[in-house]
């Protein structure tokens, strides 16, 4: 049985300015470690957006962005005209190739971003606030703490208990199924944060393990 668990600090995140001027992007993880936006199999990311304009095209990539801050979001197809508004807390599954427009309709907003090489990887994301026990599975977990402070505990022989200020994620990957279970506890009112889920599929496991 292998497991990783690292704790990805804020300091860590620097921010990447969009070609187009309207926001910027921190890389929170990219697998494998040494991939590239040609070749990663799963990124994830936080984005300040600051100004109204189109998502980027990402061929063969599927999406799920959740709003964290501000908003709402107003996304517009600009093939269909169909709109959808995300509120804090919100998420959209959505494929890379889809011509999305994005509208601030409250000020300055940031998301978080997941994307999935398509029939590679798959995964989910959700809001999390509240003590509460997580369950965990094989595969990546990333606790992105987006407001306020938690404690975490894990069992001793993975570090036990640590904190997650804004802006630093937990990265808990496994090959197993676990015993034990992740307790969330906030430690200010105002604590959330973002649980993001991610697995290979079986033929891209393989290959990433050197498999036939």
């Amino acid at each position: 049985m292998q497991e990783t668990i690292r704790l990805i600090p804020s300091t860590e995140l620097i921010p990447s300015p969009w070609k187009n001027g309207g926001g910027s992007t921190r890389q929170i993880a990219i697998f494998p470690a040494d991939a590239g936006m040609d070749d990663f199999i799963w990124r994830v990311s936080a984005a300040q957006i600051a100004a109204d304009g189109p998502f980027s095209y990402w061929e063969d990539i599927d999406r799920i962005l959740m709003l964290t801050h501000g908003g709402p979001l107003r996304l517009t197809r600009s093939d269909t005209g169909q709109d959808t508004l995300l509120e804090t807390g919100a998420r959209l599954y959505f494929a890379g190739e889809t011509p999305y427009d994005a509208a601030l309709a409250g000020g300055p907003a940031q998301d978080f971003n997941l994307m999935l090489r398509r029939k590679q990887a798959h995964g989910c994301v959700d809001m999390r606030s509240g003590r509460q026990k997580l369950s965990l599975r094989p595969g990546d977990t990333l606790l992105h703490c987006v407001q306020g402070r938690f404690q975490t505990s894990l069992p001793p022989h993975l570090g036990g208990q640590r904190l997650l200020d804004t802006g630093d994620t937990l990265h808990i990957t496994l090959d197993y199924v676990p015993f034990f279970g992740l307790e969330l506890s906030p430690l200010t009112p105002d604590a959330r944060l973002v649980d993001a889920r991610i697995n290979l599929y079986p033929a891209a496991a393989a290959r990433v393990e050197g498999r036939p």
